[in-house]
């Protein structure tokens, strides 16, 4: 386990490469610049050549993004981890069951910062303009957070009445080719994340302190037992990303950091009584959901102008008009 005082990046912006990204310890980044996307990924995908569009506009392989970990890091947790989600990930859906929520989950938020740490590194290391985000203190206030959560793979954590995140997990259509059976999308700027691996689909929205599972509990109720086309998944992500968007900064974090005395992070949440009233989600506008729909399935070839009824609603393949869910085959026919 790890007893290193926690390590705040974002104090400073300090994200070279001779630190270890999760505990800020001194590396070799000769020894200790890790490949961040795992072998069992890369391999069982065919993810060698593929690339990864960052915040500067350039282009990087899966293999190449590498970050700076310590041993002790990757002896403490890190190493298990990946290890343990591959085996139950590679297994297929019903892996799931034997797969842990909190492991998972940290698998993600993982991925998520370790994406976001190389693009910061890279960003500033070119003096982007792209990463003007790092000046919006709410914006630093959420990565610092996160990067609390991501201590929970090497050190025990502690959420005090409630959860860091909400994810779900929904069953997908496998495909022989790899590059229909493989999918990753993150939301830099809404702390979302969406990971599609065969017949397993993922995706989360990391920060939100389960508002979207608790809020939205019986919507997704609906999809148990379900097999989604690729393009329904990529609809349902991005509903949630959109939501993460629309969530209001009304919550106030608590951290209580490790000592002699008590080894664990205690991280506790609450709604400050001046912010009591406001809503929790800013009101839905499809205009700008439909601008988000349209990025998610231009991959799959609909044009603008398609992804507005005649009636002027975003298009949906998850639902009727009266609220039942749509059924798809694997070749996007509908079934019934």
């Amino acid at each position: 386990m790890i007893d290193t005082p926690v390590y705040d990046p974002f104090e400073s912006l300090d994200f070279r490469f001779d630190r270890c990204m999760i505990t800020g310890v001194k590396i070799d980044p000769k020894a200790d610049l890790v490949q961040l996307f795992p072998d069992w990924l890369i391999n069982k995908y065919h993810l060698q050549g593929k690339t990864i569009t960052l915040l500067t506009g350039s282009t990087i392989r899966y293999p190449d993004i590498k970050v700076p970990i310590s041993r002790d890091a990757r002896d403490a947790g890190l190493n298990y981890m990946n290890r343990s989600v591959g085996d139950l990930l590679l297994a297929g859906f019903d892996g799931l069951n034997w797969l842990k929520p909190a492991q998972l989950y940290h698998f993600l938020v993982y991925l998520y910062y370790g994406v976001i740490y190389y693009e910061i590194h890279e960003s500033l290391r070119v003096k982007s303009v792209r990463n003007a985000f790092l000046t919006n203190e709410d914006f630093k206030a959420k990565f610092r957070i996160l990067h609390v959560v991501l201590q929970g793979a090497i050190r025990p954590v502690t959420y005090l009445n409630f959860d860091p995140g909400s994810m779900f997990i929904l069953r997908t259509y496998d495909y022989k080719k790899p590059e229909a059976a493989y999918d990753f999308k993150i939301g830099t700027n809404t702390l979302s994340i969406s990971l599609r691996m065969g017949e397993v689909g993922v995706m989360a929205s990391l920060l939100d302190n389960g508002t979207q599972a608790q809020f939205f509990q019986s919507y997704f109720e609906k999809f148990d037992g379900a097999t989604l086309h690729p393009i329904q998944f990529d609809e349902l992500y991005a509903k949630i990303s959109y939501k993460a968007w629309l969530m209001n900064s009304v919550f106030d974090y608590g951290i209580e950091f490790p000592d002699v005395e008590d080894p664990a992070i205690a991280i506790s949440m609450r709604i400050p009584d001046e912010k009591k009233e406001e809503a929790v989600f800013r009101d839905w506008e499809d205009g700008v959901y439909g601008t988000i729909l349209q990025a998610y399935l231009a991959p799959y070839g609909f044009p603008p102008d398609k992804i507005f009824d005649k009636s002027g609603q975003s298009i949906t393949f998850l639902e009727t008009p009266t609220g039942k869910l749509r059924h798809f085959d694997a070749n996007f026919n509908e079934i019934g």
